[in-house]
Protein backbone atom coordinates (compact mmCIF):
# COMPACT_ATOMS: atom_id res chain seq x y z
CA UNK A 1 0.00 0.00 0.00
CA UNK A 2 1.46 3.42 -0.99
CA UNK A 3 0.64 6.72 -0.18
CA UNK A 4 0.34 9.46 -2.64
CA UNK A 5 0.89 12.68 -2.69
CA UNK A 6 -0.69 14.52 -5.57
CA UNK A 7 -0.35 17.57 -7.13
CA UNK A 8 -0.33 19.82 -10.12
CA UNK A 9 1.86 23.53 -10.17
CA UNK A 10 -0.83 24.80 -12.47
CA UNK A 11 -1.93 27.48 -10.45
CA UNK A 12 -5.54 26.90 -11.09
CA UNK A 13 -7.24 29.96 -12.28
CA UNK A 14 -10.79 28.73 -11.73
CA UNK A 15 -12.31 25.11 -11.01
CA UNK A 16 -12.50 24.43 -14.66
CA UNK A 17 -9.36 25.47 -15.38
CA UNK A 18 -8.11 23.21 -18.38
CA UNK A 19 -4.13 22.55 -17.35
CA UNK A 20 -5.63 21.33 -14.20
CA UNK A 21 -7.50 18.33 -16.07
CA UNK A 22 -5.09 16.04 -15.42
CA UNK A 23 -4.89 16.44 -11.19
CA UNK A 24 -8.81 16.94 -10.98
CA UNK A 25 -8.96 13.19 -13.04
CA UNK A 26 -6.64 11.46 -10.51
CA UNK A 27 -7.83 12.93 -8.14
CA UNK A 28 -11.56 12.00 -9.07
CA UNK A 29 -10.39 8.19 -9.28
CA UNK A 30 -8.50 8.19 -6.09
CA UNK A 31 -12.15 9.07 -4.33
CA UNK A 32 -13.74 5.81 -6.29
CA UNK A 33 -10.94 4.03 -6.74
CA UNK A 34 -12.33 -0.06 -6.88
CA UNK A 35 -9.13 -1.33 -5.35
CA UNK A 36 -8.42 1.13 -2.13
CA UNK A 37 -4.97 -0.54 -2.00
CA UNK A 38 -3.58 3.17 -2.42
CA UNK A 39 -4.16 6.10 -0.48
CA UNK A 40 -4.00 10.23 -0.85
CA UNK A 41 -2.01 11.98 1.32
CA UNK A 42 -1.32 15.96 2.30
CA UNK A 43 2.14 15.36 3.62
CA UNK A 44 4.54 15.11 1.30
CA UNK A 45 6.94 14.09 3.32
CA UNK A 46 5.04 11.10 4.25
CA UNK A 47 4.23 9.79 0.86
CA UNK A 48 6.00 7.20 -0.71
CA UNK A 49 5.17 8.82 -3.96
CA UNK A 50 5.42 12.44 -5.19
CA UNK A 51 2.81 12.16 -8.06
CA UNK A 52 2.89 15.52 -10.55
CA UNK A 53 -0.28 15.34 -12.46
CA UNK A 54 0.15 17.94 -15.92
CA UNK A 55 -1.37 18.76 -19.02
CA UNK A 56 0.37 22.09 -20.15
CA UNK A 57 0.62 24.40 -17.09
CA UNK A 58 4.07 22.77 -16.10
CA UNK A 59 6.05 24.57 -18.91
CA UNK A 60 7.07 23.89 -22.50
CA UNK A 61 9.60 21.02 -21.23
CA UNK A 62 7.91 20.71 -17.75
CA UNK A 63 10.48 23.94 -16.42
CA UNK A 64 7.83 24.38 -13.62
CA UNK A 65 8.37 20.80 -12.67
CA UNK A 66 11.98 20.85 -12.52
CA UNK A 67 12.59 23.69 -10.19
CA UNK A 68 9.44 22.68 -7.88
CA UNK A 69 10.90 22.54 -3.92
CA UNK A 70 9.43 18.94 -3.85
CA UNK A 71 11.71 18.00 -6.76
CA UNK A 72 14.59 19.21 -5.57
CA UNK A 73 14.01 17.52 -1.73
CA UNK A 74 12.66 14.05 -2.44
CA UNK A 75 13.84 13.96 -6.38
CA UNK A 76 13.95 10.16 -5.64
CA UNK A 77 10.37 9.73 -5.07
CA UNK A 78 8.84 12.38 -7.27
CA UNK A 79 7.12 11.21 -10.52
CA UNK A 80 5.14 12.94 -13.45
CA UNK A 81 1.89 11.92 -15.31
CA UNK A 82 1.86 13.77 -18.41
CA UNK A 83 -0.85 13.62 -21.06
CA UNK A 84 1.25 16.50 -22.86
CA UNK A 85 2.63 15.85 -26.60
CA UNK A 86 6.37 15.39 -27.33
CA UNK A 87 7.22 15.52 -23.71
CA UNK A 88 10.83 14.70 -22.49
CA UNK A 89 10.94 12.49 -19.47
CA UNK A 90 12.56 14.89 -17.08
CA UNK A 91 11.05 12.53 -14.34
CA UNK A 92 10.44 9.20 -14.43
CA UNK A 93 6.73 8.73 -14.74
CA UNK A 94 3.82 7.70 -16.80
CA UNK A 95 3.80 9.35 -20.17
CA UNK A 96 1.23 9.18 -22.78
CA UNK A 97 2.99 10.80 -25.79
CA UNK A 98 6.32 8.49 -24.85
CA UNK A 99 8.14 7.04 -27.97
CA UNK A 100 9.21 3.60 -28.43
CA UNK A 101 12.31 4.78 -29.87
CA UNK A 102 13.24 6.93 -26.83
CA UNK A 103 11.53 4.80 -23.55
CA UNK A 104 13.79 3.52 -20.78
CA UNK A 105 13.13 1.59 -17.39
CA UNK A 106 11.87 5.60 -16.02
CA UNK A 107 8.80 5.40 -18.19
CA UNK A 108 5.60 3.88 -18.29
CA UNK A 109 2.97 4.50 -21.58
CA UNK A 110 -0.19 5.56 -20.53
CA UNK A 111 -3.66 7.16 -21.28
CA UNK A 112 -5.23 10.62 -20.86
CA UNK A 113 -6.64 12.20 -18.80
CA UNK A 114 -8.30 15.60 -18.17
CA UNK A 115 -8.78 16.55 -21.78
CA UNK A 116 -12.24 18.78 -22.61
CA UNK A 117 -15.22 16.31 -20.91
CA UNK A 118 -17.22 14.47 -24.20
CA UNK A 119 -20.64 13.96 -22.88
CA UNK A 120 -21.28 11.73 -25.70
CA UNK A 121 -18.53 9.50 -25.20
CA UNK A 122 -19.90 6.74 -23.79
CA UNK A 123 -20.74 2.99 -24.11
CA UNK A 124 -22.88 1.85 -26.91
CA UNK A 125 -23.68 -2.06 -28.11
CA UNK A 126 -21.99 -2.47 -31.18
CA UNK A 127 -23.96 -4.31 -33.36
CA UNK A 128 -23.68 -6.04 -37.35
CA UNK A 129 -25.56 -3.26 -38.34
CA UNK A 130 -23.08 -0.43 -38.00
CA UNK A 131 -23.80 1.83 -40.92
CA UNK A 132 -19.57 2.61 -40.96
CA UNK A 133 -17.35 -0.11 -41.93
CA UNK A 134 -14.15 2.48 -40.51
CA UNK A 135 -14.60 5.77 -39.81
CA UNK A 136 -12.14 8.91 -39.08
CA UNK A 137 -12.75 12.59 -38.07
CA UNK A 138 -10.11 14.54 -37.05
CA UNK A 139 -7.22 16.70 -38.51
CA UNK A 140 -4.62 15.29 -41.24
CA UNK A 141 -1.93 18.02 -40.58
CA UNK A 142 -0.78 16.22 -37.41
CA UNK A 143 1.23 13.72 -39.11
CA UNK A 144 1.91 12.55 -42.93
CA UNK A 145 0.09 9.51 -41.81
CA UNK A 146 -3.37 11.33 -41.15
CA UNK A 147 -3.00 13.11 -44.60
CA UNK A 148 -2.25 9.25 -46.48
CA UNK A 149 -6.19 8.51 -44.96
CA UNK A 150 -7.15 10.52 -48.03
CA UNK A 151 -5.63 7.37 -50.03
CA UNK A 152 -8.53 5.35 -48.51
CA UNK A 153 -11.72 5.23 -50.51
CA UNK A 154 -14.82 2.73 -49.26
CA UNK A 155 -18.45 3.03 -49.80
CA UNK A 156 -19.10 2.35 -46.15
CA UNK A 157 -15.80 4.79 -44.54
CA UNK A 158 -16.65 7.85 -43.15
CA UNK A 159 -14.00 10.68 -43.01
CA UNK A 160 -13.87 14.26 -42.33
CA UNK A 161 -10.55 16.14 -41.92
CA UNK A 162 -11.37 18.79 -39.19
CA UNK A 163 -7.61 20.43 -39.75
CA UNK A 164 -9.45 23.91 -39.43
CA UNK A 165 -10.68 23.21 -36.13
CA UNK A 166 -7.81 21.49 -34.50
CA UNK A 167 -5.95 24.31 -32.48
CA UNK A 168 -8.89 25.69 -30.77
CA UNK A 169 -10.19 22.30 -30.14
CA UNK A 170 -7.11 21.15 -28.56
CA UNK A 171 -6.47 24.37 -26.31
CA UNK A 172 -10.14 24.06 -25.02
CA UNK A 173 -10.81 27.49 -27.14
CA UNK A 174 -14.38 26.24 -28.84
CA UNK A 175 -16.97 27.35 -26.73
CA UNK A 176 -20.82 26.79 -26.17
CA UNK A 177 -23.11 25.36 -28.57
CA UNK A 178 -20.18 25.18 -31.35
CA UNK A 179 -17.94 22.90 -28.86
CA UNK A 180 -21.15 20.69 -28.01
CA UNK A 181 -22.26 19.87 -31.60
CA UNK A 182 -18.17 19.44 -32.55
CA UNK A 183 -18.38 16.92 -29.60
CA UNK A 184 -21.11 15.15 -30.28
CA UNK A 185 -20.24 14.57 -34.11
CA UNK A 186 -17.03 13.06 -33.18
CA UNK A 187 -18.73 10.58 -30.58
CA UNK A 188 -21.64 9.70 -32.81
CA UNK A 189 -18.78 8.83 -35.87
CA UNK A 190 -17.38 6.31 -33.25
CA UNK A 191 -20.65 4.78 -32.05
CA UNK A 192 -21.74 4.32 -36.09
CA UNK A 193 -18.49 2.53 -37.04
CA UNK A 194 -17.37 -0.93 -36.90
CA UNK A 195 -13.89 -0.02 -36.57
CA UNK A 196 -11.94 3.44 -36.05
CA UNK A 197 -8.84 4.53 -37.36
CA UNK A 198 -6.75 5.86 -35.09
CA UNK A 199 -3.48 7.12 -36.72
CA UNK A 200 -0.72 8.91 -34.90
CA UNK A 201 -0.75 12.57 -34.77
CA UNK A 202 2.18 15.06 -33.15
CA UNK A 203 1.79 12.43 -30.49
CA UNK A 204 2.71 8.78 -31.60
CA UNK A 205 -0.69 8.13 -29.00
CA UNK A 206 -4.40 9.81 -29.88
CA UNK A 207 -7.43 10.19 -27.65
CA UNK A 208 -9.71 8.73 -30.17
CA UNK A 209 -7.91 5.56 -29.14
CA UNK A 210 -9.16 5.31 -25.53
CA UNK A 211 -12.15 7.23 -26.87
CA UNK A 212 -12.60 4.11 -29.22
CA UNK A 213 -12.49 1.52 -26.45
CA UNK A 214 -14.32 3.03 -24.08
CA UNK A 215 -17.72 3.06 -26.63
CA UNK A 216 -16.53 -0.48 -27.40
CA UNK A 217 -15.25 -0.19 -30.87
CA UNK A 218 -12.09 -1.85 -32.54
CA UNK A 219 -9.30 0.71 -32.66
CA UNK A 220 -7.57 0.56 -35.83
CA UNK A 221 -3.99 1.60 -34.37
CA UNK A 222 -1.51 3.43 -37.13
CA UNK A 223 1.10 4.92 -35.10
CA UNK A 224 4.70 2.77 -35.57
CA UNK A 225 6.30 4.87 -32.23
CA UNK A 226 3.30 3.94 -30.19
CA UNK A 227 3.91 2.02 -26.94
CA UNK A 228 1.25 -0.11 -25.35
CA UNK A 229 0.30 0.62 -21.75
CA UNK A 230 1.42 -2.58 -19.41
CA UNK A 231 -1.74 -4.51 -18.69
CA UNK A 232 -4.35 -5.24 -21.60
CA UNK A 233 -4.34 -8.09 -23.87
CA UNK A 234 -4.19 -5.56 -26.85
CA UNK A 235 -4.11 -8.03 -29.69
CA UNK A 236 -7.49 -9.57 -28.38
CA UNK A 237 -9.45 -5.96 -28.90
CA UNK A 238 -7.35 -3.94 -31.35
CA UNK A 239 -5.58 -4.24 -34.82
CA UNK A 240 -2.48 -2.79 -35.64
CA UNK A 241 -0.94 -1.56 -39.12
CA UNK A 242 2.47 -0.79 -39.76
CA UNK A 243 2.15 3.20 -41.33
CA UNK A 244 3.87 1.96 -44.53
CA UNK A 245 1.15 -0.90 -44.87
CA UNK A 246 -1.89 2.17 -44.97
CA UNK A 247 -3.00 0.33 -48.08
CA UNK A 248 -3.87 -3.05 -45.81
CA UNK A 249 -6.26 -1.26 -44.14
CA UNK A 250 -9.36 -1.85 -46.13
CA UNK A 251 -8.72 -5.69 -46.92
CA UNK A 252 -7.82 -6.42 -43.52
CA UNK A 253 -11.18 -4.71 -41.88
CA UNK A 254 -13.53 -6.22 -44.60
CA UNK A 255 -12.08 -9.58 -43.65
CA UNK A 256 -12.78 -9.35 -40.31
CA UNK A 257 -15.75 -7.69 -40.20
CA UNK A 258 -17.48 -10.29 -38.94
CA UNK A 259 -15.56 -10.08 -35.45
CA UNK A 260 -15.83 -6.16 -34.57
CA UNK A 261 -18.74 -7.02 -32.09
CA UNK A 262 -17.06 -9.46 -29.88
CA UNK A 263 -13.68 -7.22 -30.60
CA UNK A 264 -15.83 -4.02 -29.41
CA UNK A 265 -16.79 -5.36 -25.97
CA UNK A 266 -13.75 -6.60 -25.50
CA UNK A 267 -12.02 -3.24 -26.00
CA UNK A 268 -15.10 -1.46 -23.50
CA UNK A 269 -14.33 -4.14 -21.00
CA UNK A 270 -10.84 -4.00 -21.40
CA UNK A 271 -11.14 0.63 -20.78
CA UNK A 272 -13.24 0.03 -17.56
CA UNK A 273 -10.31 -2.74 -16.02
CA UNK A 274 -7.54 -0.16 -17.18
CA UNK A 275 -8.35 3.40 -17.81
CA UNK A 276 -11.75 4.04 -16.16
CA UNK A 277 -11.92 6.64 -13.62
CA UNK A 278 -12.35 3.90 -11.10
CA UNK A 279 -9.38 2.24 -12.47
CA UNK A 280 -7.25 4.93 -13.60
CA UNK A 281 -5.61 5.84 -10.32
CA UNK A 282 -4.82 2.85 -9.17
CA UNK A 283 -2.90 2.04 -12.57
CA UNK A 284 -1.34 4.87 -12.51
CA UNK A 285 0.20 4.15 -9.11
CA UNK A 286 1.03 0.61 -9.73
CA UNK A 287 3.16 1.91 -12.78
CA UNK A 288 5.20 4.44 -10.90
CA UNK A 289 5.96 2.11 -7.77
CA UNK A 290 7.11 -0.35 -10.45
CA UNK A 291 9.62 2.34 -12.16
CA UNK A 292 10.66 3.04 -8.30
CA UNK A 293 11.16 -0.83 -7.59
CA UNK A 294 13.17 -1.57 -10.17
CA UNK A 295 15.27 1.55 -10.49
CA UNK A 296 18.94 0.48 -10.61
CA UNK A 297 20.39 4.24 -11.17
CA UNK A 298 19.38 6.76 -8.47
CA UNK A 299 17.29 9.66 -9.85
CA UNK A 300 19.88 12.17 -8.81
CA UNK A 301 21.85 10.64 -11.49
CA UNK A 302 19.81 9.50 -14.10
CA UNK A 303 17.47 12.67 -14.69
CA UNK A 304 20.60 14.33 -16.63
CA UNK A 305 20.33 11.90 -19.85
CA UNK A 306 17.11 13.02 -21.01
CA UNK A 307 18.48 16.77 -21.43
CA UNK A 308 20.25 15.18 -24.29
CA UNK A 309 17.07 14.94 -26.06
CA UNK A 310 17.14 19.08 -26.01
CA UNK A 311 19.58 17.89 -29.30
CA UNK A 312 16.88 16.32 -31.60
CA UNK A 313 15.98 18.46 -34.66
CA UNK A 314 12.08 18.60 -33.15
CA UNK A 315 12.90 19.69 -29.53
CA UNK A 316 15.76 22.08 -30.93
CA UNK A 317 13.35 24.22 -33.18
CA UNK A 318 10.70 23.82 -30.29
CA UNK A 319 12.53 24.72 -27.95
CA UNK A 320 13.71 27.93 -29.83
CA UNK A 321 10.05 28.87 -30.94
CA UNK A 322 9.09 27.96 -27.27
CA UNK A 323 12.06 29.61 -25.20
CA UNK A 324 10.16 32.73 -23.39
CA UNK A 325 6.65 31.53 -23.09
CA UNK A 326 4.73 28.44 -21.87
CA UNK A 327 1.39 26.77 -23.45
Amino acid sequence: MAKVFLLSVDSGRSENDFNRGAYRGLWKSAQVDVFRRHDLTEDPAAADLILFAELYGAGTYFEKIRSHPLVRQFREKCFLFSCTPCAIPFLPGVYTSIEKRWATGRTRAGFYLGLSENEFVRAAEPGAELPWLYSFLGSTTTHPVRRRLLELLHPRGFFQDTAADQNRVLRGQMEGEEMHEYWRRYAESIKASKFVLCPRGVSPSSVRLFDTMRVGRVPVILSDQWIEPGGPEWDKFSIRIPEAALHRVIPLLEEREAEAPALGRRARAAWEEWFSERAGFHRVVEWCLEIKDQRRLPERWAHFPPYLQYLRPFHFRHRLRTRYHDW
